[in-house]
């Protein structure tokens, strides 16, 4: 498979026309995926949506998956993420923001289908794989970074708190289809953080928090 490299995406930005078509077919193979999943997804059911013609498409992705992958990176974003001094309301934020994106708009439904496809295809399995890590990797530089403060215990297993933390919010969107509401992540993720904040600084933070909620508005 022909990876998406930096240079790819330049050329493309270069020439409208690219970019015109490119748009039209990612939009498209979003919207097959919303409305009839995997199954429906082939480069001629997207050629006939688009109106981008096949030979145009597959100059620009490889084959199925190359164009799924892209189709998720479009709709997928990362959630926002603040650094601050208080690590268990920035992973709040950040938790919040996923569920978010899991369960609005198109994305929750392309990467529904990206699972199923990961179970079929070696190569849309790495790529998701992929797509994965890039997203882990913000939340485990934020955790380390309050490792690193003492904020965190240091022996906290990073890789196993964020699955900790993000697997719920997968299994009530995919799994159990439970709803998930912001003050249901918030007391989540405040229920694993808390015990693992030094205790120095989980008073520093909270008495902050306290001022803050006195001062006048």
């Amino acid at each position: 498979m022909r990876p998406l490299t930096e240079q790819s995406c330049t050329e493309a930005a270069e020439d409208p026309r690219v970019t015109k078509s490119r748009a039209r077919v990612l939009a498209s193979a979003v919207e097959i995926l919303r409305d009839e999943g995997l199954a429906g997804l082939t480069i001629e059911a997207v050629a006939a949506r688009s109106g981008v013609a096949k030979t145009t498409i597959y100059r620009q992705f490889t084959d199925r998956d190359e164009l799924h992958f892209a189709a998720l990176q479009s709709v997928v974003c990362s959630p926002e993420l603040p650094f601050t001094d208080d690590v268990v309301s920035d992973v709040v934020t950040y938790c919040c923001g996923l569920n978010r994106i899991l369960r609005e708009g198109p994305a929750g439904s392309v990467l529904a289908s990206a699972i199923d496809g990961a179970e079929r295809s070696e190569s849309l399995a790495a790529l998701t794989h992929e797509f994965g890590a890039q997203r882990r990797f913000g939340l485990t530089s934020r955790l380390r970074a309050a490792q690193k403060a003492g904020e965190l215990a240091a022996d906290a297993d990073l890789d196993m708190l964020i699955s900790q933390l993000v697997g719920p919010l997968f299994m009530r969107r995919f799994i159990s289809r439970q709803s998930a509401s912001a003050s249901f992540v918030g007391r989540h993720v405040t229920a694993l953080l808390t015990p693992l904040v030094c205790s120095t600084r989980a008073s520093h933070a909270s008495h902050g928090r306290n001022a803050r909620s006195r001062s006048p508005r």
